[in-house]
């Protein structure tokens, strides 16, 4: 009789071609945790953060002139708009706190 592993062995990461779709990206990561992708060696972390730094330290000294249109499903921009209500600030003044905020945790990360 045969032993039973363990460990199963880790299935292979189909990585979506160089020209996929929006949504194919998408599906692609709501499978796979981008966490694990470096462990597998489909991702590298990228550990000189002079970039970023500098790049923050630009964002703060500078005016909100540029536009970033993104789409989203429209429940999420109804649900984004009742927030916008109860904090009672502007739609794009709450989503820009957000990005900010990302922007802030990301940079500081390793």
């Amino acid at each position: 009789m045969k032993e039973a592993r363990s460990k199963k062995k880790a299935a292979t990461i189909r990585l979506p071609r160089a020209s996929a779709t929006y949504p194919e990206l998408a599906d692609f990561f709501d499978r796979h945790d981008g966490l694990d992708l470096p462990d597998r060696g489909i991702t590298e972390i990228d550990r000189d953060r002079a970039d970023l730094d500098r790049m923050l330290l630009e964002y703060w000294n500078e005016a909100n002139t540029k536009q970033l249109n993104i789409r989203i499903p429209p429940a999420a921009k109804r649900m984004i708009e009742k927030l916008a209500k109860r904090k009672t600030v502007e739609v794009s003044t709450l989503v820009r706190m957000w990005v900010i905020d990302s922007m802030r945790r990301e940079a500081s990360q390793p």
